[in-house]
C-alpha cells in the first residue's frame, strides 16, 4: 500500500466494514474487558473462526498478522497469528517473562481502523499457552513475533495499542504497515 489520501483510507475502511462485519472497533465495550479462559473445544472453535475472519481481512487489505477473540465480539482467551504463511491458535495464553530491553514499532490494529501509533514493548517474551492438540506449550519469541504476541495478548486483557501509544504518535496510517521496522530506543 503506497501513501494514501484520507479519501482512499475512508473508502478502504468502508470496504472492510462491508466485507468483515465480524470485526469490532474501539468504542465497543468488549475490547475493554478481561477475557475468560476456555476449554480446548471452545478455544478451537473460536480460533478457527478467528482464522477465517483474519483471512477475509487480509484479502481486503493485504495485511493483518493477528486477531484476538474480543475483536470479533467474544470475551474469551483465544487469539490467532499468521506468520510465515502459517496460522497458529493460542488458547488461554499467559506471558510469563519479558525482557528488560525494549524497542519501538509503528503498530496498527484491526480494531483501530487506519490509525497507527508508536508503541514501546519488550524485545522478547516467553508465552505459555494451550496448543491446538491440548498440549501446554512454552514459547520464547523475539523481534516481530514477540511484539505480535504482546499485541494480541493485550487484547485478552482489555488493552488496545492506542492505550500504549508513545506521546504524540497517533496518526492516520498513510504508509505500508508491512514495511515498518523495529527501532531501537535511544536514551
Amino acid at each position: 500500500m503506497a501513501a494514501q489520501t484520507v479519501k482512499q483510507l475512508v473508502d478502504n475502511f468502508k470496504k472492510i466494514l462491508e466485507e468483515c462485519p465480524e470485526v469490532v472497533y474501539v468504542g465497543d465495550r468488549i475490547l475493554r474487558q478481561k477475557t475468560m479462559e476456555v476449554t480446548l473445544e471452545e478455544g478451537l472453535e473460536i480460533g478457527n473462526k478467528l482464522k477465517i475472519v483474519l483471512e477475509k481481512y487480509r484479502t481486503v487489505t493485504g495485511f493483518g498478522r493477528g486477531l484476538a477473540a474480543p475483536q470479533i465480539g467474544e470475551s474469551k482467551s483465544v487469539f490467532v497469528t499468521f506468520v510465515n504463511d502459517v496460522h497458529k491458535i493460542y488458547i488461554n495464553s499467559k506471558i510469563i517473562h519479558t525482557s528488560e530491553k525494549s524497542n519501538l514499532y509503528r503498530e496498527t490494529c484491526l480494531s483501530c481502523g487506519f490509525v497507527s501509533v508508536d508503541v514501546k514493548r519488550p524485545e522478547s517474551v516467553t508465552v505459555e499457552y494451550l496448543d491446538e492438540n491440548g498440549v501446554t506449550k512454552t514459547e520464547e519469541a523475539d523481534s516481530f513475533l514477540a511484539r505480535l504476541l504482546q499485541h494480541e495478548y493485550d487484547h485478552l486483557n482489555g488493552i488496545v495499542n492506542l492505550d500504549r501509544a508513545e506521546p504524540a504518535s497517533i496518526e492516520l496510517m498513510t504508509s505500508d504497515p508491512l514495511k515498518e521496522e523495529l527501532r531501537e530506543i535511544v536514551i
